[in-house]
């Protein structure tokens, strides 16, 4: 992997976020319909989902409402319209636009639907008609952002769409997992700058949330036995995860910047490197490797599988990429960093997803503290994979099964997922 391609990655799969990301594209496609239908009265609201989007948005918090509701999540959409904001569009969400939002409600018909689709897990078909007769149809599809189509009165809107997108998502991949540790070793980040910035600013936002929590649980509170203990800091980690999660599940107002799609996952592949880095007081050059180890990692994991995932990819990413930080960071050699992570999967591989909510908090927080352990008793024991079961010897073919699992032969899961819940 040289420094043009991992800009590109990075630039594929870093996105700023408002609240959860399978409910923030609800709230941009309906700003994206409200605008270009704004001069008008909107009579009637019909939304139509991929089953496993819906999963996922159903009962997670609308931002500023903290209380889910895929029909309020439309109604805010369209009070902001504002698409420019994209996947931040609640960001700017106000007192009076919650307000405002029944009598919205109650002023529209509004019908939401959701089916399997055979070629894609993330479909969202939004059609809005006016009171004057206008109508307008807008289609995202693959992507969370990736805006296939947008029509009013019958005529195309090109300049809302981002046909580009996914071919320069999927263009660029990480092939093997060595491709990562020779182009961390290599230590060459010439373009990728930006996501130093963006971890700082996602470490530091943590903190702070701590802090107005309470408790002692940042860095500076640990003492010198527990920044050498992987126990002690694997729960103050659970921390610095959990806090931040959780004002987004709820739907708090709070920005993130998401990986590879998933907020949570960007919380967890972002945070975690900088708490290691504090707690072990590294150099900038090593915390910027160790930074980067973490989020091609969980680029690497997650690339595998699909955008909406029937397993919990942001689990199984963050737990691997908390377990190769792990590793590094205590100066682990290259087969034990994939061993930290094959083991890890070991023990996660059927880590499933049921929809998006408050338990994800736990989920990626866990995950994380488990990915720690399991670098500490790779050291501790030198516990390998012995290619029995779904784990490989070898960490590559191990995250091919994983991807082949999500999306092949789970893939008609979620149906019965759905109806569980």
């Amino acid at each position: 992997m040289d420094t043009f391609t991992a800009k590109k990655i990075l630039n594929g799969n870093m996105t700023k976020t408002m609240g959860c990301t399978d409910i923030g594209v609800v709230g941009y496609i309906a700003s994206i319909g409200a605008y270009i239908l704004r001069n008008t009265k909107i009579k009637s609201v019909d939304l139509l989902m991929s089953e496993e989007l819906y999963k996922n948005s159903v009962n997670v918090g609308v931002p500023g409402l903290r209380k889910s509701g895929l029909d309020k999540a439309l109604a805010l959409g369209i009070l902001l319209k504002n698409p420019k904001q994209q996947l931040s569009v609640f960001e700017s969400v106000t007192n009076d636009d919650i307000a405002k939002i029944e009598t919205l409600l109650s002023e529209i018909d509004v019908t939401i639907n959701y089916k399997k689709f055979s070629d894609t897990v993330l479909y969202e078909e939004l059609y809005l008609t006016s009171i004057d007769g206008d109508e307008a149809k807008i289609i995202i599809k693959d992507h969370y952002d990736n805006v296939a189509s947008v029509v009013r009165n019958g005529e195309r809107l090109s300049e809302f769409e981002k046909d580009a997108l996914i071919d320069r998502v999927n263009k660029y991949r990480i092939e093997s997992y060595d491709e990562i540790l020779d182009f961390v070793e290599a230590g060459d980040f010439t373009g990728i700058e930006e996501l130093f910035k963006i971890a700082k600013i996602q470490y530091n936002n943590a903190r702070e949330e701590i802090k107005k929590e309470g408790g002692n649980y940042l860095v500076e509170d640990l003492r010198i036995a527990q920044k050498t203990c992987l126990y002690d800091l694997s729960n103050f980690l659970r921390k610095h995860i959990s806090v931040p999660s959780r004002k987004r599940m709820i739907g708090d107002i709070y920005t993130v910047y998401g990986v590879a799609g998933s907020g949570n996952l960007g919380i967890g592949t972002l945070v975690t490197p900088l708490f290691l880095s504090d707690a072990f007081e590294l150099s900038k050059e090593e915390t910027e490797k160790l930074i980067v180890l973490s989020f091609y990692t969980s680029v690497y994991v997650k690339q595998e599988m699909s955008i909406v995932t029937v397993l919990c990819g942001t689990g199984h990413a963050t737990g691997c990429s908390a377990a190769a930080a792990t590793t590094y960071v205590k100066k682990g050699t290259r087969e034990q960093i994939k061993a930290s992570i094959n083991l890890y999967l070991s023990t996660s591989m059927g880590f499933v997803c049921d929809g998006a909510k408050l338990s994800c908090t736990y989920k990626v927080s866990f995950a994380a503290m488990n990915g720690m352990i399991a670098g500490k008793m790779v050291f501790d024991e030198n516990n390998v994979c012995d290619g029995i079961g779904l784990n490989s010897i070898d960490l590559d073919g191990t995250i091919k099964v994983l991807g082949k699992l999500n999306n092949e032969i789970l893939n008609t899961a979620n149906k019965g997922i759905i109806e569980l819940i």
